[in-house]
């Protein structure tokens, strides 16, 4: 059976994925704001699509590298309209990502224990016109150091070929990146994270394969919320945050062209099911939601030790966060 490589990779993981209900308030002499609630910039929107719920059925080590970019050019409110406070808003989020993946022998029962770790390096750049907010990126530092165990389940052998395989993870986003709290736009979220999440892939014919990643967040509180202007809640200072829950899907399905090569289309869709908090009192109308869709291709060399990703997305459906008209993601994975 050919060998596919889980990326448990957390790429979206790393855009800045900004500004729920972002409400502004002008005086004569400053500029009051409620504080930046994001979720966090460690998911793995859209980072996982062809096989995801293959990685292999041998023990060692395995490398990948993940260059994503995301060009933010409308910041979307409650409503789905354009934030009516920016004047031309823009951000640019550039991520490469180291993952190393280690998996145990398999024991008895076919079943596979692994974990993974991943280490971004994230560039910021945004721009807001020449009227209106002016919010500030921490430029390039490193991201959130993701840590990530699962358990790879053996497939489902039917006439001779494998027709299903899945996969149970959790993953914990520790806060260990940039972060600067007089900036709007950090590499860090400054708050632990966890993510349970299952993967799958279904073959239901031999050329043809559907994959799909669900995803649950739990968002612990950030204790030191940034902003580079004065944050304020209910006329006092802001101690504490907290993001809200969601869920997450990754989605994909590709044909086989000619052996070794596959393309698709690939997506994701996001639902943040609570409103974020501040001092503990809940911030109306901050629920993001998204779905991306595009295509993409996938490639295996010959003995399967090494496979390419490259995916596209455009964004629709876009709530209390930038709208990214175009995403772009290439990954590679080499089983050593």
């Amino acid at each position: 059976m050919r060998e596919y490589k889980n990326n448990f990779i957390k790429a979206d993981a790393l855009f800045a994925k900004t500004l729920l209900s972002l409400a502004v308030v002008y005086s004569a002499s400053s500029l009051a704001v409620t504080p930046t609630v994001t979720l966090p910039k460690g998911t793995s929107l859209g980072s996982t699509s062809f096989f995801d719920g293959f990685s292999g059925n041998s023990s060692g080590v395995t490398y990948l590298l993940y260059l994503q970019k995301e060009n933010g050019t409308s910041l979307k409110d409650s409503d789905g309209n354009n934030a009516a406070a920016f004047n031309s808003p823009n951000l640019d989020v550039t991520v490469a990502i180291n993952q190393i993946d280690y998996k145990f022998e398999p024991n008895e029962s076919g079943e596979i224990y692994g974990v993974s770790a991943f280490i971004p390096l994230v560039s910021l750049d945004a721009s807001f016109g020449n009227t209106g907010p002016q919010l500030k990126d921490n430029g390039t530092e490193l991201g959130d150091l993701t840590l990530s165990g699962y358990l790879q389940l053996p497939p489902s052998i039917k006439d001779g070929r494998p027709v299903f395989s899945h996969r149970i993870a959790v993953d914990v986003i520790v806060p260990t990146g940039g972060y600067d709290a007089d900036k709007d736009f950090n590499q860090s979220n400054n708050y632990v994270t966890l993510i349970p999440n299952w993967s799958f892939t279904v073959l239901p014919a031999p050329r043809v394969e559907i994959s799909g990643r669900i995803n649950y967040l739990y968002n612990f509180e950030n204790s030191e919320p940034a902003g580079s202007a004065p944050l304020t809640w209910n006329g006092g200072a802001v101690d504490n945050t907290q993001s809200g829950q969601a869920v997450y899907m990754n989605f994909a399905t590709s044909y086989e062209i000619f052996p070794g090569l596959r393309a698709g289309l690939n997506g994701y869709y996001l639902k943040q099911l609570t409103d974020d908090k501040v001092n503990g009192d809940t911030l109306a109308d901050s629920k993001e939601e998204v779905l991306g869709i595009g295509p993409g291709v996938f490639w295996s060399s010959k003995d399967q030790s090494t496979n390419v990703w490259v995916n596209t997305y455009s964004e629709s459906m876009v709530e209390n966060r930038f709208r990214n008209e175009l995403k772009l993601q290439f990954r590679i994975a080499h089983k050593f």
